[in-house]
């Protein structure tokens, strides 16, 4: 498999997937300064772009950013209760997609917004901003922080201490973790609870807060592709 975590200037990360032996990929998370970045590696290593996946609501200029994809050819995904209109396949909890000889599972992780996903590759987590890797993301429109919590504990953490977890934005300077790290950090936290949720989430709002200053400063399940 073929991989790529790009970073744009506002920090935000997107990644690319490629399958060598059918020489097609995926892209998660595209924004319109990171689309050039992950063009240009599919490109050089002759990969036909056939999905763009979707861990959110989309940001307001991710149309500018489609419109530099959309000539490539691939099927925009993303959640079926999301309320964005340029989606091609919308997914339910568990669906598959495939490219190549590779699969991605779509984990429906609400909470951070109502149609929140994490896509699931090999040993990776796409956590977009459900679970960054210092904490929890901040909530998006019509997001909820207990939620949130619930799906990073009953979804993320169940999976093996060594899975890692490659969020949509970098926080506090890091843009990987993995699941051990947080298995730990949350051991004594007995039940879902909204207050440490809400201390996560006041640390993330902090960071984010801080580093866009610094930014601003410096210049029926559906197999897909089967």
């Amino acid at each position: 498999m073929l991989f790529r975590q790009c970073a744009a200037k506002k920090r935000s990360l997107s990644y690319v997937l490629g399958d060598p032996i059918t020489r097609q990929g995926v892209i998660i998370d595209p924004t319109a300064d990171i689309a050039a970045q992950a063009l240009s590696f599919l490109a050089e290593r002759k990969i036909a772009l056939q999905y763009v996946l979707l861990t959110r609501f989309p940001d307001p200029v991710l149309e500018d950013t489609l419109d530099k994809l959309r000539p490539f050819g691939p099927r925009v995904i993303a959640h079926e209760s999301t309320e964005y209109q340029g989606v091609d396949v919308r997914l339910r909890d568990n669906d598959s997609v495939h490219f190549g000889e590779e699969t991605i599972r779509v984990l429906h992780t609400p909470g951070q917004m109502p149609c929140a996903v994490t896509y699931l590759w090999a040993d990776r987590l796409f956590t977009g901003e459900t679970l960054l890797a210092t904490g929890p993301g901040t909530c998006g429109q019509g997001g909820n922080i207990v939620q949130q919590w619930r799906s990073i504990r009953e979804k993320l953490l169940g999976f093996p201490d060594e899975y890692l977890v490659f969020p949509g934005r970098e926080s506090r300077r890091r843009r990987v973790a993995c699941v051990a790290e947080f298995r730990l950090a949350f051991s004594n936290k007995s039940s879902v609870t909204a207050s440490p949720a809400h201390k996560y989430s006041a640390q993330t709002q902090s960071d984010h807060a801080g580093q866009l200053d610094k930014t601003n400063n410096s210049s029926s399940s559906e197999m897909v592709g089967a």
